[in-house]
């Protein structure tokens, strides 16, 4: 018998619904009770300690079970609920349905996924020359940079020949979208509805994100002020609506019947077919994986492949102006789990810890084993003594107190310091909100901490500071996109060397081209150009027009 908890949310189970079941399925629901506390009691925790205004969770086995949690409410300011018809944004999950629709027409011959992209789609402005297939689209290894528009000046660039290396790219999915379009005949959205969506009964489900439906969804938010770096804590306000109908992130749906793209998932991964495809075009599909450049990390098709012990998941997650989500799917028990919350994707927030302990705990309640503790939160910072001290730069003193989390304070003020990987540190500090903090090591011991374009040596240490490029610090400035999806980006001068913010270098690769970041490959580049005063009032990153707004 299929029991089926869809609507059901963080209340208790029903016992009105209970009664009417038959004693087996009775005492299946209740041994799942304690698996569905426990993850209902982690999604509240995630609530609450990532500041969520809302979000919901489903959860599906392929015995049949499948509940429905959620999480705060639709929108904070008219305490909304949150409905089985709320519609939350998929994001970067979308990737796996534009990918099924070029997968469907690979199965009935429409295209081989090893035909080179220029052959079958010339209309795209690639360089001349290039090897780039379909596939190497599919598996971000083409070479093309992240968030280009697929016809910058100048035409498309790569910076690899295709396979050398991985570098997630948003381009290569709108491209797929376009080239989907060019095979199908069709928007895009309408492909994935009638190829993916409608044929799992997903009625509710959307294809593109358009304004005509924006009454449908919950309320996303971002920060009150999105041009500085986003801490835990700060105000939030209602996000920007934009309407996206491209192929890295147009789907929005509700976790109830993303419950039913999982099942479907599930099967293909399993060797049933699933997805419109039959057994042998799902396991090519789901099982087609390259090495990325994040450990324990596979990737192919818009499917992630990674492990957590001896567990093997199938998994993506999903970032949006505002909304992120999640989903796992544990490759042997078929168990899924799909989560979206309504914070911006810029809080750097995926709920993939949610989902990952839903799969587990709903896995070895099957199984008849106890429920496993879940993942802290926040993953402890190792040997934070280490960065404990007083750091002097121009004009003042700071000082990095002991605590959980560390805690800054200069000014007379004072605020966390929120580890976000490796030695980078969001503030709370009122006074310190521009920038973020990186610390500097010189044979494994905190020496510096830098913030923009100053440096701030730790007591007792003597690090070479570079000297200030005045050349350069009149490319600096503060310069911004009106699109949303780009927002604002300040460029400073810090020891000689120009960087995006604290941690992102910009290095001269030719004359005014600037590699972004420290992998020698990567394609993001920038160029300055405009200048007044021998200042440029125009910054291009990867194709897109920044403009000078000192203030």
């Amino acid at each position: 018998m299929q029991v089926s908890r869809r609507g059901f949310t963080t209340g208790a189970l029903s016992a009105a619904f209970a009664g009417q079941l038959a004693g087996p399925a009775f005492a299946q629901q209740s041994a799942f009770s304690g698996a569905i506390d426990a993850i209902r009691a982690y999604g509240e925790a995630h609530r609450r300690h990532f500041t969520l205004p809302g979000m919901t969770l489903g959860v599906t086995a392929p015995n049949g079970f499948e509940t429905v949690l959620n999480f705060g409410v639709a929108d904070l300011e008219g305490q909304r609920p949150i409905g089985p018809e709320t519609l939350f944004q998929i994001g970067s999950i979308s990737k796996s349905m534009t990918s099924t629709v070029i997968h469907q027409f690979a199965a009935e011959g429409r295209l081989k996924l090893t035909d080179r992209l220029s052959t079958v789609f010339p209309e795209i402005p690639l360089p001349r020359g290039n090897s780039i297939q379909v596939q190497h689209l599919l598996d971000h290894v083409a070479g093309l940079p992240s968030d280009a528009p697929t016809f910058p000046a100048g035409g498309l660039w790569t910076s690899y020949a295709p396979g050398a290396h991985w570098h997630y790219s948003n381009t290569a999915y709108h491209i797929l979208g376009n080239l989907a379009e060019h095979l199908g005949g069709k928007p895009l959205r309408q492909l994935i509805e009638e190829r993916v969506l409608r044929p799992l009964g997903m009625t509710r489900s959307r294809g593109a994100i358009i304004a005509a439906d924006r009454a449908l969804y919950a309320q996303g938010y971002e920060a009150e002020n999105n041009a500085i770096p986003y801490a835990r804590g700060a105000a939030l306000a209602p996000a920007s609506w934009v309407d996206v109908t491209f192929g890295a992130g147009s789907v929005a749906s509700t976790a109830d019947e993303m419950n039913r793209f999982l099942r479907s998932l599930a099967n293909a991964v399993q060797g049933r077919g699933g997805l419109g495809l039959g057994p042998q075009q799902a396991t090519a599909f789901t099982h087609h994986f390259v090495p990325s450049d994040t450990p324990g990390m596979s990737y192919g098709n818009g499917l992630m492949q990674v492990t957590n012990g001896p567990r093997t998941y199938v998994h993506h997650t999903g970032g949006m102006l505002s909304f992120s989500s999640s989903f796992h799917i544990d490759t042997a028990s078929g168990v899924g789990a799909f989560a979206s919350s309504t914070i911006t994707a810029f809080a750097d927030y995926r709920p993939r810890l949610l989902t990952r302990f839903a799969v587990d705990a709903m896995t070895d309640a099957i199984a008849g084993r106890p429920i496993p503790a879940p993942p802290p939160l926040e993953p402890p910072l190792p040997n934070a003594s280490a960065y404990v001290g007083r750091y002097s730069g121009p004009g003042v003193t700071l000082t990095v107190a002991s605590g959980e989390p560390l805690t800054l304070i200069a000014n007379g003020e004072s605020g966390q310091l929120q580890p976000w990987g490796g030695e980078i540190f969001h503030t709370t500090h009122p006074q310190f909100r521009d920038y973020v903090f990186m610390f500097e090591r010189q044979q494994g011991r905190v020496i510096a901490v830098n913030w923009g374009p100053r440096t701030f040596v730790r007591e007792g240490s003597t690090p070479i500071v570079s000297r200030a490029d005045p050349a350069l610090a009149r490319l600096a400035g503060r310069y911004v996109n009106d699109n949303p999806w780009f927002g604002t980006f300040r460029v400073v001068e810090r020891g000689g060397k120009l960087w995006l913010g604290t941690d992102t270098p910009l290095v001269p690769t030719a004359d005014n081209m600037w590699r972004i970041g420290e992998d020698s490959w990567t394609p993001e580049r920038a160029a300055f150009s405009d200048y007044i005063d021998g200042r440029p009032q125009t910054l291009i990153m990867s194709g897109e027009k920044y403009l000078r707004h000192d203030i």
